[in-house]
Formats: structure tokens, sequence, C-alpha cells
């Protein structure tokens, strides 16, 4: 008689919970990863809007500096947002960690059942084989 686990079907759903959360965290990872690359952009811009601005202040260009000035508070104001954008990303993933987290513990607590099932189902198996085993060495004792 094989081993059946009457809690197989949760552990399915939990194994199942597991990947869900697993490839939301993943999910969440890449926006955040997203968004840092945007807001790094944002900076490299911002730094060449920099040294743009330098150059038509060393130049006393006033259009030249107006021009800049208006690009680098448009940079600004988009890094800004990036920035709020990216902390929003970081909370999502440490929210996603922690409900992944949880998945995992909620599997494993399963799986541990599962594990003492499966040892007191072969303890049984074994002492039920040793006893046939006994059974058997008696009877053919009885007949010499």
């Amino acid at each position: 008689m094989p081993f059946r686990f009457g809690l197989q079907p949760l552990l399915d759903a939990r194994a199942e919970a597991e990947d869900d959360a697993r490839a939301g965290l993943m999910a969440a990872a890449r926006l955040q990863a997203r968004a840092r690359d945007d807001a790094a952009a944002l900076r490299v811009e911002f730094g060449r809007g920099s040294r743009a601005f330098a150059k038509a202040a060393r130049e006393q260009c006033a259009h030249a500096l107006r021009d800049v000035l208006t690009e680098l508070d448009l940079l600004r104001t988009a890094i800004e947002r990036t920035d709020a954008l990216v902390r929003r990303r970081s909370a999502d993933v440490v929210e996603a960690r922690t409900t992944f987290t949880a998945a995992q513990r909620e599997r494993r607590q399963v799986e541990v059942l599962r594990d003492r099932a499966r040892a007191a189902f072969r303890l049984k198996a074994e002492r039920r084989e040793a006893a046939a085993l006994d059974e058997a060495n008696a009877s053919c004792r009885a007949f010499t």
C-alpha cells in the first residue's frame, strides 16, 4: 500500500501560493530596477544640463542660460517624481518579499506534517513487515 498524504491538496495549494508570491516578488523587483534605471538616466541628463549651464554662463549667453535653467528645472522635477516612484517600488518589494517569505513558511509547515506522516507510515510498514516475518519464522519453527 503506497503512502498517501491526506493534506496533499493543501500542500499543492500552498506551493502554488508560494509560486505566485515568488512571481509577485520578481515583478516588483523588475519594476523597482526599472525605476532606479530611469532615475539614474535622469541624473545623467541633469549632469549634462549642469555642464551646459556652466558653458552658457562662461559665454554669458542669456538665451542659452534661460533654456538650460528651464531644462534643469524640468529634470529636477522628473528626478523628484522618479525618486518617489523608486521609494514606492522599494516598499512594494519589501511587501512582496514578506508575502513570499510567509508563503514559503506556510508551505514548509505542511511539508513537515507530510514528512512526519511519511515517517510514521514507514515505521508502521516496517513493524508490520517485522511482525509478518516473526509470524513466518514462528510457523517454520512449528514444522521443524
